[in-house]
């Protein structure tokens, strides 16, 4: 029993999925009603028009126009997924916009297996990429504050150190703690306490260069990935700065916040050449500065120790 071409049709037009078809001249024949939103291009008038009229394949980022698979599938006679990896494919529609596609062509063979044309099913990933997108961010961000997590610090942190050795330059890495930040928390409570780490982010990031990386790791503890650094008195001016950003003033509803922080800085390679040592030094050092009386950085080499008091008593006005 053979299946009618009405019946054909709405099928084609029931599909989620783009489907154009060509004869075996590369002309096209029918799209479907997801292809004619896609391309813009309705069936009529696309009718008996070459496939790359209609369908305007790019690569992801580039003006030059990609050979049609339809040929290729044509003249082979073998099926052609063309965007094996997501989102290098893209469709130029008949507005000018540009979707991101996964395409696979298939050849079509009459009943004497002769080549009479190809169906090509394609359909938009611009969804599936942001959500992708999204999910990445995710994984290597802070929910509150949106700044790196130690994920994305790592993997910094391992492209800093080559680029160091390779300009043989130093690279720093700082460990923030908040001063009595636990105070503030039990006084004000939790939602306060997450403004004011917000503010600090804020500040942290404000106070340094494009080039380098603040990342917070849990509850209020930040770490300064300083990559490029040509002296250790370029760190002490970052920290210098550092210290005097976070001690100024925090105005959080109606409450008027003081507070400070503790710093911890290894030198890469001085102090180590693994990501991990470097933040376990930089680690005990904030420890050292707190335990010294806070608002302060401590190198974590013994021989550059050095220990900077800027005088303002941490606290918090209600």
């Amino acid at each position: 029993m053979q299946t009618s071409p009405n019946l054909l049709r709405v099928m084609l037009h029931s599909i989620r999925d783009a489907v154009v078809t060509t004869d075996a001249s590369a002309r096209i024949q029918l799209l479907n009603r997801a292809a004619e939103e896609l391309t813009g291009w309705r069936s009529d008038d696309a009718a008996g028009l070459p496939i790359e009229f209609v369908l305007d394949l790019h690569a992801s980022g580039a003006d030059r126009a990609l050979l049609n698979p339809a040929y290729a599938v044509l003249r082979e006679g073998n099926r052609i997924h063309h965007s094996s990896h997501p989102g290098q494919t893209n469709l130029i529609a008949k507005s000018g916009r540009r979707i991101p596609v996964d395409l696979t062509a298939d050849p079509v063979f009459d009943s004497e297996a002769k080549m009479e044309g190809c169906v090509l099913v394609f359909h938009d990933l611009t969804e599936a990429l942001q959500l992708a997108s999204r999910l990445a961010y995710q994984a290597q961000h802070d929910p509150l504050t949106g700044l790196p997590n130690r994920i994305l610090l790592v993997d910094r942190m391992e492209q800093s150190a080559r680029l160091a050795d390779r300009n043989n330059e130093l690279m720093a890495v700082m460990f923030v703690d908040l001063d009595l930040f636990s105070e503030v928390k039990a006084s004000l409570g939790q939602d306060l306490a997450d403004d004011l780490l917000k503010e600090a982010a804020a500040r942290l990031t404000a106070a340094l260069r494009e080039s380098d990386t603040v990342c917070r790791l849990g509850r209020d503890e930040f770490v300064i990935l300083l990559p490029g650094v040509k002296s250790l008195g370029q760190v002490e001016a970052v920290a210098d700065k550092i210290l005097q950003e976070i001690a100024k003033p925090c105005l959080l509803g109606e409450h008027t916040i003081e507070t400070s922080c503790s710093l911890g800085i290894s030198i890469y390679p001085h102090d180590a050449t693994d990501t991990g040592t470097l933040m376990r030094l930089a680690d005990q050092a904030m420890a050292y500065a707190k335990k010294s009386g806070r608002n302060r950085y401590v190198f974590a080499s013994a021989d550059s120790a050095r220990i900077t008091l800027i005088p303002i008593v941490p606290s918090y006005n209600e």
